[in-house]
């Protein structure tokens, strides 16, 4: 049996912004006892959904499909399976190599690679051993605390991790090779300079910028990757205006990055001026995706309580977040975007 689950309706100009989405009965029992969420995140054809179980040092993989009614998209959750190894610890962020490759940044342990089932069939709970675990940070340095993961794309059969160390206050770059066998990666500390606990990172889809949620200056800094980064490079732009940045993804054409604020119930819109980014940026729309009553039965410190994890689809449209009491939620973008404040 599928079951409509809404989200507590978000109006904008009298339309609804909030979408349902539909899920499995036997999803929906597996959702209602996953604990703790922190990120989650699109698998590149969209076709499945990995959601961070923290709370139970597992992942949570579910099967998707976007069908459309009455022009928007609805996410319908068909399936699930659960993705346990001793190597999961504390499980905090992700992002996939390929559909079927996906990284974990687990902060109670290293940065982990797993190759993931073929297909769940009958077969929901899979213990598996990651095809690679990231360690080192440098020749004499271990990575630390990995709590937020990018991948970026590389040439010859290679690509890039970028990896927030959250308590060593620095983002690390692992160069691996891809193929049949995985090499040793290449490891470096990439940034250093200002970052503060930084507790999420994204890059645009150029591959042009990297931002990063810095947790305890309240803002997210962006760096220009066009440059030669190293660990002394300096930001340069600043998105202010938000208590706790954690989760946050560029839109799909980077004009925009959208930022959870896990001390407050809303996410942060922003955007870029002219071509790049440069400056100091404040909101220019942002919009509650959990209500009082939930926010508040989380809200243990001021730094939690709001959406953690946050990720959006390819077309711009749907916008997807979690937090341990509402570990799922849809929001519809062009109808918060059409807001009279945020006409061009």
């Amino acid at each position: 049996m599928n079951i409509a689950v809404p989200n507590r309706t978000i109006v904008v100009d009298d339309r609804p912004a909030d979408l349902e989405f539909v899920v499995a009965e036997h999803v929906r029992q597996v959702i209602a006892r996953l604990g703790r969420t922190e990120d989650l995140r699109f698998s590149p054809d969209f076709r499945h959904l990995a959601l961070a179980g923290f709370g139970r040092s597992m992942c949570l993989l579910f099967n998707i499909e976007f069908v459309r009614s009455a022009g928007k998209p609805i996410l319908h959750v068909r399936d699930y399976f659960e993705l346990h190894s001793p190597d999961l610890k504390d499980p905090h962020g992700f992002d996939f190599i390929d559909n079927r490759t996906l990284v974990v940044a687990n902060r109670g342990g290293a940065v982990t690679v797993f190759d993931l089932p073929a297909g769940s069939g009958s077969q929901r709970v899979h213990d598996l051993s990651p095809s690679l675990v990231v360690r080192r940070a440098g020749l004499s340095r271990r990575i630390s605390t990995p709590g937020s993961v990018c991948v970026s794309a590389m040439n010859n059969g290679r690509c890039e991790l970028l990896v927030c160390n959250n308590y060593k206050h620095r983002v690390t770059r692992h160069v691996v090779r891809l193929g049949s066998g995985w090499s040793l990666p290449r490891n470096s500390i990439l940034l250093e300079q200002g970052l503060d606990v930084p507790d999420g990172i994204a890059i645009s889809p150029d591959k042009a910028w990297i931002a990063i949620s810095n947790h305890m200056t309240h803002s997210v800094l962006l760096f220009d990757n066009r440059t030669r980064l190293d660990r002394r490079s300096a930001h340069v732009a600043t998105l202010s205006g938000v208590g706790y940045p954690h989760g946050l993804r560029f839109s799909p054409d980077g004009t925009m990055i959208y930022v959870a604020d896990a001390g407050s119930p809303y996410v942060h819109v922003y955007r870029r001026a002219g071509n790049g980014w440069s400056g100091e940026y404040a909101p220019v729309l942002s919009f509650r995706v959990i209500d009082d009553q939930t926010f508040q039965k989380g809200r243990h410190n001021p730094e939690e309580g709001g959406p953690k994890g946050l990720d959006i689809d390819a077309s711009g449209e749907l916008l997807v977040v979690t937090n341990e009491e509402q570990p799922l939620a849809c929001f519809h973008m062009p109808t918060l975007l059409s807001q009279k404040n945020f006409a061009n």
